[in-house]
């Protein structure tokens, strides 16, 4: 592949995209908690979470020194003995103190909701009656939606909701409700965390399972606020069945938690960031925007292709990361594991709201393609930036086309086309050689998007040619000779030829004997053996379905049939072939 860096430059195609307006920004106090709002261009960099920073080297938490001194400026707080022995003693009013990342002190917070499943504390110098800015409808109002009612299911809370989806909670502090703290953050891009290091801490009075709010956010932003809340939530739960997660899979189970409480993209950057950009690494976090909105996206596609059972056993798989995925979806009896996964969800971010391929998290919205409006195209060559990332080129070219698909010899590509036909669509995977050819063929086309991905750490380019091509017509192929065998072992003429679902093959045998019928593509790859043992003498037929020996589509083009037979009066082996055509 010499010439593909020079490809690169020759490729002149039209970028296009396909994505929703986001909705319109707002800067009023006290917006609907329900709809979703931007995020304004001085906050456009804030984080959901800082799970990655609290999980890696950072500075303790203040400990059992902090806890005297606290307790010796508060001495009408009364003391609550080690974590679980005093399960009465929280009420409104109650004064704890509370281990915030960041801070070098204990953060002095109260009481001022008691609910099902929550102790909401407000932060005492963010209370409104000491002059701070969270009033008590705040904090009833995100009560409320932690315990019984959701933009998801008017009569089911986040806790209930996120519960059913990823699994339950743990237990540190023998509290059967979990915290909520409100508190201005102490670093202005967090909009809620769950910290780990205190659901551990080493002083029992301080470790609890709480989840932390940002003040600011949750009057200015509360739609993304709240959204954080279940997105937090599931972090906790993750810790507590599994606790080192890979971060790409925790936190795209946090942007599908979103979701299932009814806040779907609290951030409305981060889809679009990541349809922009497709073909960055699924498994490298960044904590970006795209980072959010991608791993969201594969997280809410798996969901929806494989069921609940799925999403919670990857929640409590001990694997991590990819190995993790394969274990969950081999449990729900999911062949394929995540490399399937992967493949139908990169044809499914382009497929959008096709019913049979797409998913309903991209809201019909695709990634960014590259576009050709004209044949012939000369090799031209194009790239997938990342490992699991993608690349998606749209032939805008109706009629009968070829595509043809070459790549880096030193990377692992897989490819599709994503074949248009009178508003229904077709998916095939392009087979490929050793170095990274393959090619499709697809007759009566409205457009073909051929979508690239990339396993491999090495090798990103890949070069790609397309020309209209003339399919020969079913009279024409059968009037093609049919090499027969000395002996009287002879294929017929298969029809239809070409097929697009089913192809029959007669077979005539003169006397009894071993035979052997193999398709195989152009480069002698076998792709399934229709016949294997022995015949008795006379006609018979055989039947291929295009499918591949795991069952699996192959993709359009020409094969070969072999027959290979072995009269039984002598037991020599003779061969022969003939050609078929597969069209998608």
């Amino acid at each position: 592949m010499g010439g593909l860096a020079r490809g690169c430059l020759a490729l002149c195609f039209a970028i296009s995209a396909w994505l929703a307006p986001g909705p319109a920004q707002s800067h009023a106090d006290e917006l609907s908690p329900n709809l979703p709002q931007d995020l304004s261009a001085d906050r456009a960099a804030m984080r959901h979470c800082p799970l990655e920073e609290l999980m890696g080297e950072r500075q303790p938490l203040p400990g059992l020194d902090a806890l005297e001194e606290w307790r010796a400026g508060h001495p009408a707080a009364r003391p609550l003995g080690a974590a679980g022995t005093q399960q009465d003693d929280i009420a409104v009013g109650t004064q704890l103190p509370f281990a915030v990342a960041g801070l070098p002190y204990l953060l002095s917070a109260t009481c001022q909701h008691v609910g099902d499943h929550v102790y909401v504390f407000v932060e005492d110098a963010s209370w409104d009656l000491n002059g701070g800015s969270i009033l008590q409808r705040h904090v009833d109002g995100l009560a409320d939606l932690f315990d019984h009612t959701s933009p998801a299911d008017a009569d089911r809370g986040v806790y209930e909701l996120v519960v059913e989806t990823f699994g339950p909670p743990p237990d540190v502090d023998g509290y059967e409700r979990i915290f909520v703290l409100i508190l201005d953050m102490p670093d202005p891009t967090w909009i809620g965390f769950f910290d780990p290091a205190v659901a551990t801490h080493q002083v029992p009075e301080l470790r609890r399972d709480v989840l932390h709010i940002d003040e600011t956010a949750l009057r200015l932003r509360s739609y993304l606020a709240r959204g954080t809340l279940a997105h937090e939530f599931q972090h906790l739960i993750h810790w507590g069945l599994d606790e080192d997660e890979d971060l790409w899979v925790n936190e795209g189970l946090s942007g599908y938690a979103e979701a299932v409480a009814g806040y779907p993209e609290a951030d409305s950057t981060a889809v679009p960031a990541f349809l922009e950009r497709p073909g960055t690494d699924l498994m490298t976090w960044r904590g970006t925007p795209l980072n959010y909105g991608m791993t969201y996206l594969f997280a809410a596609h798996l969901a929806e292709r494989y069921g609940s059972e799925a999403i919670r056993g990857l929640v409590a798989e001990a694997r991590n990361g990819r190995a993790g995925v394969d274990e969950a979806l081999d449990r729900v009896g999911a062949p394929g594991g995540f490399d399937e996964a992967w493949a139908t969800w990169l044809v499914g971010n382009y497929a959008a709201d096709d019913a049979e391929h797409g998913y309903a998290a991209t809201q019909g919205r695709r990634v960014t393609a590259l576009s050709v409006a004209a044949l012939p195209l000369d090799w031209a060559g194009a790239a997938v930036d990342g490992q699991w990332g993608s690349t998606t080129v749209v032939f805008r070219t109706p009629g009968d086309i070829e595509v043809q698909f070459r790549a880096d010899a030193d990377g692992v590509f897989r490819a599709w086309a994503y074949v248009m036909r009178g508003g229904s669509a077709q998916v095939q995977e392009l087979l490929l050689d050793g170095e990274n050819r393959g090619s499709v063929i697809a007759a009566g086309v409205d457009s073909l998007a051929l979508v690239v991905g990339r396993t491999s750490r090495a090798g990103r380019q890949f070069e790609v040619a397309a020309a209209h091509v003339v399919i020969p017509t079913a009279v024409a192929q059968s009037n093609a000779p049919w090499a027969g065998l000395p002996g009287g072992a002879r294929l017929g003429t298969a029809f239809p030829n070409p097929f697009n679902s089913t192809v029959r093959i007669p077979l005539r045998l003169d006397r009894p004997g071993a035979v052997q019928v193999t398709v195989t593509d152009v480069l002698g790859r076998p792709v399934r053996t229709l016949q294997a043992g022995a015949l008795s003498a006379g006609a018979h037929e055989l039947v291929w379905d295009g499918t591949d020996r795991t069952g699996r589509a192959a993709a359009s083009g020409q094969y070969l049939l072999s027959l290979e037979a072995a009269p039984a009066a002598t037991g020599a082996r003779r061969t022969a072939s003939g050609k078929i055509t597969l069209i998608r």
